[in-house]
């Protein structure tokens, strides 16, 4: 692993740094605008400067990257899957240029990558699902493009909601898009009309469409990314929230600070502000007390909740993916390869 801090007394002028975003751009109410939150939080506590800009084809990427490079911006940051072949290949061209990418690997001597174990989280969603469902009940699944990223949220999502009751039947349905509302709103409805006490979107913008199908129809959802309970405060049971502004902030503050490490990935989740659940708001309070089933009462719900994510956090339950696939859809331009959960 190269070291590429510099040891040289912090320079007076302010950090200048370039972040490319994901697919689905900033008002996402997701994953981007996450990822904003820590660049503003940056410029209040360093002072540093920055641009943005949306993410295009693989050579169009490569070309903005390579711009800011030779403009001698001091931090170069991907989000997103879709983005790391091009961060890739740029750090590989400016080897004393320091690069990060968020939620993949790239290998390089001058990268820092962070990961986040959302598995963790889904667990818990997953668990808080069956216990609200009936004991033949069924759940839905929704999720954006079936990336391995996606095949683990599902995964642990599925793993939960076992535990607490294998009888279970979960219904998936993947919308291969991560910006169309309208199929995602589409795929809901339909997943509720088989069914489905509640639903866990994994979809970015899409899912937002299945925040509208569950506010029109009464029905119960779970979302991923940002808190969503103010689009549907009586229908949002909680938000899983991918803090990806927290590895963002710690990125610059590594650099500011002329410690930044090349080749280091950094894994975030429920332990170290990676991952976090949204409360339950009074609207959807009141409509889950009506809703559990006979032999479950709130303060027993809200215990098993809490126990279960101790238990998760601590290691002493264990999300296995040694039977889950990992198969990667081939890359192209085209694709929206952008995981923004």
């Amino acid at each position: 692993m190269l070291d590429t801090t510099d040891k040289t007394v912090v320079s007076a002028q302010p950090l200048k740094v370039g972040m490319l975003l994901g697919l689905s751009g900033l008002g996402d109410k997701s994953f981007n605008d996450s990822a904003y939150a820590g660049l503003e939080k940056a410029r209040q506590q360093y002072g540093i400067e920055f641009e943005t800009a949306g993410s295009g084809t693989l050579e169009e990427n490569v070309t903005l990257l390579q711009q800011w490079a030779e403009a001698d911006y001091d931090l170069i940051i991907a989000i997103g899957f879709h983005n790391g072949p091009a961060i890739a290949q740029v750090a590989e061209s400016f080897p004393q240029k320091r690069f990060a990418i968020i939620d993949t690997e790239v290998e390089g001597e001058n990268v820092w990558s962070a990961v986040f174990r959302e598995y963790e989280m889904d667990y818990v969603v997953g668990a808080l699902a069956a216990l609200i469902t009936g004991k033949e009940g069924r759940v839905g699944f929704i999720g954006g493009v079936r990336t391995p990223i996606l095949r683990r949220i599902e995964s642990a999502f599925w793993q939960g909601i076992e535990s607490v009751n294998p009888d279970i039947i979960l219904d998936t349905i993947y919308v291969d898009r991560f910006d169309d509302e309208v199929m995602g709103q589409y795929f809901a409805e339909i997943l509720y009309a088989m069914g489905a006490d509640v639903i866990y979107q994994a979809a970015g913008r899409s899912g937002m469409g299945a925040i509208r199908a569950a506010k029109k129809l009464g029905k119960f959802i779970i979302s991923t990314g940002g808190d969503h309970s103010a689009l549907a405060p009586d229908a949002v049971l909680t938000s899983r929230v991918k803090n990806v502004g927290r590895p963002v902030l710690d990125v610059i503050k590594a650099a500011v600070e002329n410690q930044f490490e090349g080749g280091k990935i950094a894994s975030y989740g429920l332990a170290n502000e990676g991952l976090s659940l949204t409360r339950i708001r009074r609207e959807v309070g009141k409509r889950l007390v009506e809703h559990l089933p006979s032999d479950v009462s709130l303060h027993d719900f809200i215990t098993r909740i809490v126990e279960i994510t101790k238990a998760v956090t601590s290691g002493q339950i264990v999300i296995n993916f040694d039977e889950l696939e990992e198969t990667t859809p081939e890359l192209s331009d085209d694709n929206d390869f952008e995981h923004p959960m």
